[in-house]
């Protein structure tokens, strides 16, 4: 009799301890969820950056009501294989591309073979083609001089020749409308200007020209019109443009307090400058195989694990041991554009440092962040620097601010993100 006692004794306490930590974890998930949140809807920062400033160099996972976040890299990697595409919006380009189309059946398989083969090519004429990478001289948003600079780039290395005026007015306003709202100035897409995209995209492919980077591609002609489309605007054009100018951008906002460090170590600066400004905010990734769907911060995980996490130090990348490098993915998700936007975003930098007497100085109440909800506000000049480079400042900073937020919070609920 007593031990009957003792056994349901036993069992009841079990189940008061499970029904405690049930409750608890609920609480908690509730209490983060909240404040995450919370924090993401009143700042200006995105919701990497508040993920990293609220969790910081925490391990693991932290549970929130809808998914878990995973913290550090080495959780992250460490996660049961899946060959489960990230979350659509996880992908910078494709909330913006409503015209286009990215999905997750076998056409993706098509897609990334045709990258594949369009890649080798590109890589190869990167180089190959002059172009002009000279910026004016002026104090001002330097961030769409380099992306248009880029835009024709990028245009030469899918069809081998520039662009023709009447092309490229029909190409480019798509692209800038794209990255207006990548980067909050809007957040609305223009309907007719990604139509006249489209349709200058589509003329060009059935065009056929020999030096057409899918000229030989049998398997590029199989697909539907919509992702042959979307493999040339959005594979190609929209992600050298709108990455390589980002990177670009950040590297000589960067440049212009360790240009040192950029002459001798080039590639540890390159590294350190994409730890501190990965071109993505969050991956995320819905339920599978039984696993709760997670959501994770690139700003943290290329913080978390680091001494000094927020500074600039070319040196730690010459540690024996060291946190991975998480901008660029990871396992079958890894971007297969790294060499191309690395290739691209080098050449473009160092012919634009290069030029003779060249100097930088950022405007004296410019932040540098991730994103450029500002634009890349900088004083670009030759030869003798003027005394009151470093006093200068650009105008309408709130106006800016309040329209990111509004552009930011607006994205926010209408992409689903945080859920």
């Amino acid at each position: 009799m007593l031990s009957i006692s003792s056994s349901h004794f036993e069992k009841y306490t079990m189940y008061f301890k499970k029904l405690s930590m049930n409750v608890l974890v609920s609480v908690q998930s509730f209490y983060y969820t909240l404040v995450l949140y919370l924090s993401a809807f009143v700042t200006l920062m995105t919701p990497g950056t508040v993920i990293w400033k609220i969790f910081g160099n925490r391990k693991g996972k932290v549970h929130l009501m809808s998914r878990d976040l995973i913290c550090d890299s080495e959780t992250l990697t460490k996660l049961p294989k899946c060959s489960k595409p990230l979350d659509q919006f996880t992908n910078a380009l494709c909330p913006f591309l409503p015209t286009f189309l990215l999905d997750s059946d076998n056409s993706w398989k098509q897609r990334r073979n045709v990258f594949s083969f369009g890649n080798d090519i590109i890589i190869e004429r990167i180089g190959q083609i002059s172009a002009d990478f000279r910026l004016t001289s002026k104090p001002g948003n330097i961030l769409w001089d380099v992306f248009e600079m880029i835009s024709r780039y990028s245009f030469q290395l899918v069809f081998n020749r520039p662009p023709t005026n009447e092309e490229f007015n029909r190409i480019y306003p798509g692209l800038l409308d794209i990255n207006r709202i990548i980067k909050r100035f809007t957040s609305t897409p223009d309907v007719k200007i990604r139509q006249n995209f489209y349709d200058e995209v589509l003329k060009l492919i059935q065009d056929n020209d020999k030096d057409f980077l899918f000229h030989s591609c049998e398997t590029f002609f199989q697909m539907e019109e919509i992702h042959q489309v979307s493999s040339v605007a959005e594979d190609f054009l929209t992600t050298i443009t709108v990455q390589c100018t980002d990177l670009v951008c950040h590297m000589l906002l960067v440049y212009s307090e360790h240009a040192d460090d950029f002459q001798n170590q080039f590639d540890n600066a390159l590294n350190e400058t994409l730890r501190l400004y990965p071109l993505t905010d969050l991956w995320m990734r819905q339920p599978y195989g039984g696993q709760r769907g997670w959501i994770t911060s690139l700003v943290q995980l290329n913080r978390n694990g680091w001494a000094q996490p927020d500074a600039f130090s070319c040196e730690r990348w010459n540690l024996p041991k060291h946190p991975p490098l998480m901008s660029w993915g990871f396992d079958i998700r890894r971007c297969p554009a790294q060499k191309l936007a690395t290739n691209v975003s080098k050449l473009v930098f160092q012919a634009i440092v290069n030029q003779e007497g060249f100097w930088i100085e950022p405007a004296a109440n410019f932040q540098h962040e991730r994103t450029f909800p500002y634009g890349c506000q900088a004083w670009i000049g030759y030869g003798e620097k003027p005394k009151n480079a470093r006093q200068w400042k650009f105008e309408n900073k709130l106006r800016m601010q309040l329209r990111r937020w509004l552009c930011e919070k607006l994205r926010m609920i209408d992409q689903n993100e945080l859920n």
